[in-house]
């Protein structure tokens, strides 16, 4: 190779609206309609309204073009390759997360190792449950799958014996690979914060589903 060639990539995010960048033009727009607003005081109400709606506009447009996503298929590879390095660890067995020393860990039958789960991660910040029962809490995970996280389109949630039983659409992460899959990992961290003991969970694809039981005390 010649020792002159190089490469380099970076200093601008993948532009979400085409070449041309629309924040100056709603920024303008705003200043604009501010003036005219000033100048011509019979219409002020409605210049002030559509000039604070243009800069406002030029705000979030700004924040959003200038926050990182990364593609749903990336997010999928991450987890699929980590969740099935851990699976060769641990032998693969059922899963359980159980509650310890204010924790909660992901044991796998047949494995005295014990995994730190990603829905512990994920959870850190969504508030205590320490008050709630399962009843209440459930509907405050389902919440946090597809409005919070985002990791999912749309969530239901049904009692089964010994436990609930909580159908997902649209996963914003592939299910090629369930062991400790985020959607999972959420609902069996969750849940074994507030049952304080062992929930163990059973993900299932159902067509175009992904069909995850938790079972507990």
């Amino acid at each position: 190779m010649d020792s002159s060639a190089h490469a380099a990539a970076g200093g601008r995010l993948r532009d979400r609206f085409g070449e041309r960048n629309p924040v100056p033009l709603f920024a303008v727009l705003g200043v604009a309609l501010l003036a005219a607003g000033v100048a011509v005081p019979d219409f002020e109400t409605l210049l002030f309204a559509w000039g604070g709606t243009a800069l406002f506009t030029a705000f979030l447009l700004q924040f959003v073009t200038r926050t990182a996503t990364l593609p749903a298929a990336v997010t999928t590879d991450v987890h699929t390759t980590m969740a099935r390095n851990s699976r060769r660890l641990t032998g693969g067995g059922s899963s359980r997360y159980v509650p310890e020393d204010g924790s909660v860990t992901l044991a796998v039958d047949g494995s005295e190792r014990r995994l730190d789960p990603v829905g512990a991660r994920l959870l850190a910040a969504r508030g205590d449950a320490s008050d709630a029962t399962a009843e209440e809490w459930l509907p405050v995970l389902v919440d946090v799958l597809v409005n919070d996280l985002e990791l999912v389109g749309h969530a239901s949630a049904v009692p089964v014996e010994n436990g609930v039983e909580v159908t997902v659409t649209d996963s914003r992460v592939g299910t090629d690979e369930l062991f400790d899959h985020p959607v999972v990992s959420v609902l069996g961290v969750g849940l074994a914060r507030v049952v304080g003991g062992p929930v163990q969970v059973e993900p299932v694809i159902d067509g175009e589903q992904l069909v995850v039981t938790c079972r507990f005390e």
